[in-house]
Formats: C-alpha cells, structure tokens, sequence
C-alpha cells in the first residue's frame, strides 16, 4: 500500500510561489547574482531568463491569482510598480538579448535591477514563507 502525501493547500502552493518570487527577486536586484549565475550555468543566456521568468511566475490577471493573505497588501502593490517597470522593460529591449555584461549597461536594465530590489526589500520584511504548512497573517 502506497502511502502518498496529500495535496498541499492552496495556500502552501501560493506560498511557494512567493518564494519562487523572492528567488527570482535576487537575481534579478542583483548584477553580481546574474553574473554567478551565468558563471554557474554558462550555456544559460541569463538576461534571457531574467526578463522572461517574470512572466512564468506572474500572470496578466495576476492581481486574482496573487491573492491575501499569503501575498500583503504592500507586496502587491510592489509587484505592480514591478511589473510596470518589467513591461517597459521587456517592451523596450532589443531581440535577441545582448550578452549579460553588455546588457547590464542599458539603461532600462538597470532601471529594471533597481525596481527588482525595491520590490525584493517590501517582500523581504516577511521573508520566505513554509514550503508545507500555511502560514497565517
């Protein structure tokens, strides 16, 4: 007889999404986090991953997805002045991505690191939450 975990809650499964988020948030605020990751993982184009992972973890209707409790009022309205700042971004840049150290240099992208470390600090005033048990508040 197997015995199989049951099926995390919603609010676990929004909540690992929120970490998801957190992790991308630190590369993305950071331009020596993008460097060690392109060290880490060279036949990754990392600007590439940073621009279009966004848009894995944060849908168009996001506001109903992203829901309170596990995401605060002052984390949403961050992920709105992010996401903003993202479509610029995404809308503005060049195809295909220039290389990470030529694309650090543009403007936008350095508009885009400094939106993810604002965003990055709102989320970080609460940290990660559990991966397997919800949280409350």
């Amino acid at each position: 007889m197997s015995t199989s975990s049951p099926r995390p809650s919603e609010r676990v499964l929004l909540q690992r999404v929120r970490n998801q988020l957190i992790d991308y948030l630190e590369i993305a605020a950071s331009f020596e986090a993008q460097r060690d990751f392109q060290t880490q993982a060279p036949e990754t184009h990392v600007a590439t991953e940073v621009l279009e992972q966004w848009a894995d973890w944060v849908s168009p209707n996001w506001q109903e997805e992203l829901k309170t409790p596990t995401f605060s009022e002052q984390e949403r309205n961050a992920i709105t002045q992010f996401q903003s700042i993202w479509e610029n971004t995404h809308n503005t840049l060049v195809r295909p991505l220039p290389a990470l150290d030529y694309i650090q240099l543009a403007p936008a992208w350095q508009q885009l690191r400094a939106a993810a470390e604002d965003c990055l600090r709102v989320f970080m005033l609460r940290g990660k939450l559990s991966d397997v048990e919800e949280v409350i508040g």
